[in-house]
Formats: C-alpha cells, sequence, structure tokens
C-alpha cells in the first residue's frame, strides 16, 4: 500500500489563517483599517491576488469588511459575524487569543461542562462510571511520561464525561473545541509539568468522577465550573500575566 500525499496548505489558506490569527489575537483591533492591499500582500510575502481571495473569505467569515474606496476594516464579529465564523473560532489551534475572546470561549465551555457533568451525574450506567475510573487511571500514568500525555488525557477525559451524559450533541460540541483544547491546555500542562498542581488538577477529575458514581448532579457540575476555572486561572497568567 502506497503513502498518501501530504497535505500542503495552499498560499490562500495559509494567508487567511495568518489574518484570522492577527484579528483573533488583537493585532488588527475591532474597528481598524487594515493596510493596503499592496503593503499586506508584501508583508505576507503573498501575490495581491492571494491576499485579495483571503480578504474576500475572511469578509464572507464576518471578520472584516470591505469598503468601497475606504480600505478594508476589521468588523465587530460579536455583532456583525456569520455562522461561518463559528467554525473559524472553534478550530483555531495556534498563536494567541485576545483576553476578550479567550473569556468568551471559556464561558462557554464552563455553560456546557457544568451540563454534561450534571447530566451524567443523573444518567450514566455503570459501564460507564468503570470507563471514567479507566480514565482516572490514565490520568495517573500521563502524569509522569509527559505534559503531551497529560493534555491528550485531559480532553478524552472531558470527552468521556460528555459522552456519560448520554446527549448525542455535547461529545461534538466538545470534539469541535479539540484544537483551541490541543492549544490552551498545552500552554497550561507544560507550564505546570512536574509541579503539585498536576495532582491538583487530577485530583479536581477524582472528584469529578465521584460525584458522577454517586448520581450527585449538583456537586458534579459544581466540580466542573471549579476545575474549568482553575484552569482558566492558570492560562490568563500564562498568556496575559494576570
Amino acid at each position: 500500500m502506497g503513502l498518501e500525499q501530504l497535505d500542503i496548505p495552499s498560499l490562500k489558506k495559509a494567508c487567511i489563517q495568518k489574518l484570522q490569527q492577527a484579528i483573533l489575537s488583537g493585532t488588527f483591533s475591532i474597528g481598524e483599517r487594515l493596510p493596503s492591499e499592496r503593503d499586506l500582500a508584501s508583508q505576507l510575502g503573498v501575490s495581491r491576488p492571494v491576499l485579495h481571495e483571503a480578504i474576500v473569505t475572511l469578509n464572507a467569515q464576518g471578520l472584516v469588511k470591505i469598503e468601497a474606496r475606504r480600505g478594508v476594516f476589521v468588523r465587530d464579529y460579536r455583532k456583525e459575524s456569520s455562522i461561518a465564523l463559528i467554525n473559524t473560532l472553534l478550530e483555531y489551534e495556534q498563536g494567541d487569543f485576545a483576553p476578550e475572546l479567550f473569556t468568551s470561549l471559556m464561558d462557554g465551555r464552563v455553560l456546557i461542562e457544568r451540563e454534561t457533568a450534571s447530566l451524567a451525574a443523573q444518567r450514566c450506567e455503570s459501564d460507564a462510571v468503570d470507563a471514567l475510573r479507566s480514565m482516572l487511571e490514565r490520568g495517573r500514568a500521563a502524569a509522569g511520561q509527559s505534559a503531551q500525555a497529560i493534555t491528550d488525557y485531559d480532553f478524552d477525559f472531558h470527552l468521556e464525561i460528555a459522552l456519560a451524559s448520554d446527549n448525542q450533541m455535547y461529545p461534538m460540541i466538545l470534539n469541535s473545541l479539540r484544537g483551541v483544547h490541543s492549544n490552551l491546555a498545552g500552554r497550561f500542562y507544560h507550564d505546570i509539568y512536574g509541579t503539585s498542581a498536576i495532582a491538583q488538577v487530577l485530583n479536581y477529575h477524582q472528584q469529578l468522577v465521584h460525584r458522577i458514581a454517586i448520581e450527585d448532579a449538583l456537586g458534579a457540575g459544581e466540580t466542573m465550573v471549579q476545575l474549568l476555572r482553575h484552569g482558566e486561572e492558570n492560562i490568563n497568567r500564562i498568556l496575559f500575566g494576570k
């Protein structure tokens, strides 16, 4: 069996991703006029037609607004974005977030995962509890392996709870956050790896599994909130020095 061809992103795709990163990180702020196409193409090392196609795509996503004879401006995507931008936000895997966007993402995750934990405590069967306990064992082993191992485990732990909620939509939503998780949780675990903070995270996980196992829906939801806010506090420190 032969090897599959490498998926090398096109210049247009790379240009779109670079501009998305600049906007979502706040390098270009809401309402700001982008440099001229000539200057921006030169900065990015692409042709003007490639840049223009990228800007048209960003306009369709709701990230920028093209105004005739005035230029291209960063939209207030909170008010003006289309459904296409949701996937852009959820697939954002690299670079830094603007603080406001990071807070919004965390608030959304808290809302969703508090519910997944509560539903898991109400609905999950004994085999689902056993799967969560097995996941905890994997987490303890990952803690002694590498920051990447504990990052991968962390996502799978949250996904296992979403599956235990017996709601078909929640695992899909969480899976769409995998790229964001790899970026942010990866930074978190690389920062705290080898410290007692790892044990603190695993303790939250153990508490969660216990609350689910005893069918304590309220306690499971609140423990999930505590876990996510603990991560948010540390990522704020890492990214923004807060």
